[in-house]
């Protein structure tokens, strides 16, 4: 339900504010759905850590398992879903992006995102621009 049906339905109920007597105002109800709502994402995320936790643990167990029955190719499979699972391959994108969170900080969130993507663009360009000078020139036969 959105803010305003809630407060339709407590209405209805006769739910109301204990402090004022009156109905709760919208601005307490959408309050509340923002308090809920983050403590949901919260809950969930704790939950996706457990489950990472659990699911790294099985990975470790597997690969000692393979490790020790000479099992190299289940060995590797293990260290590439490692590597997935605790992003390791993200760590320098994820530190260059809580870097320019911190840099944009306090602005306001149109201009970080232009920023963002002008520099977004310029790095990728600056990549392209770096395979391009390693590449060998080829003659028109």
């Amino acid at each position: 339900m959105s803010a305003e049906e809630t407060q339709a339905f407590l209405s209805e109920k006769e739910v109301i504010n204990p402090i004022t007597k009156q109905p709760f105002a919208l601005s307490t109800i959408s309050n509340d759905i923002k308090d809920i709502e983050e403590r949901w994402m919260d809950e969930m995320m704790n939950n996706i850590s457990h489950h990472r936790s659990r699911v790294l643990a099985e990975l470790r167990e597997t690969k000692s398992a393979a490790w020790k029955a000479g099992q190299l190719s289940i060995v590797l499979r293990a260290i590439d879903q490692e590597v997935q699972l605790l992003g390791l391959n993200e760590l320098e994108r994820m530190g260059i992006e809580i870097a320019l969170a911190n840099l944009f900080r306090g602005f306001p969130k149109e201009i970080a995102d232009q920023l963002k993507e002008i520099l977004a663009k310029k790095v990728k360009d600056n990549k392209s621009n770096k395979k391009n000078q390693n590449l060998i020139p080829m003659r028109a036969a």
